[in-house]
């Protein structure tokens, strides 16, 4: 379990913050497929926080609970929530025709099972659960 790991919010330490959050997937699954996912998610919550939040640093947790790995991405930028928007992107339009912006967001909506947000005591808070068994989340 990582619990508050705090890393500076600099890309140069983007794959550092990979490699911790790999490590601790495989500890719960061996599925190459849900690695590289769950790894592709958290890359693209992290590179938001690193160049949006004007935050200098974020603490990441992963916790296995109830057969789901919970992620706790926070910040103390800005207030964001990113799942507040609802991105318009096409996903079958060519890479010329689509507009910058929103891709993460709908990935790791759509690959998570369960997002969430809070601004609390002055931080970000954003929560990603993604059940391991196959079972729906509450």
């Amino acid at each position: 379990m990582l619990k508050n790991l705090e890393f500076p919010a600099k890309r140069e330490v983007l794959p550092k913050m990979l490699a911790t959050i790999t490590a601790e997937i495989t500890k719960y699954t061996g599925d190459d497929k849900w690695i590289n996912r769950l790894k592709i998610c958290s890359e693209e919550i992290l590179v938001n926080i690193i160049d949006y939040s004007g935050s200098s640093n974020v603490f990441i947790s992963c916790e296995f609970v109830n057969d789901a790995l919970r992620f706790e991405f926070v910040d103390e930028g800005k207030p964001y929530n990113p799942l507040a928007e609802k991105p318009d992107v096409d996903i079958d339009a060519g890479i010329e025709e689509r507009g910058i912006g929103g891709l993460g967001i709908f990935l790791y909506t759509t690959i998570m099972d369960k997002m969430e947000y809070k601004f609390e005591d002055g931080k970000n808070h954003l929560i990603a659960i993604k059940n391991l068994s196959g079972k729906l989340v509450d």
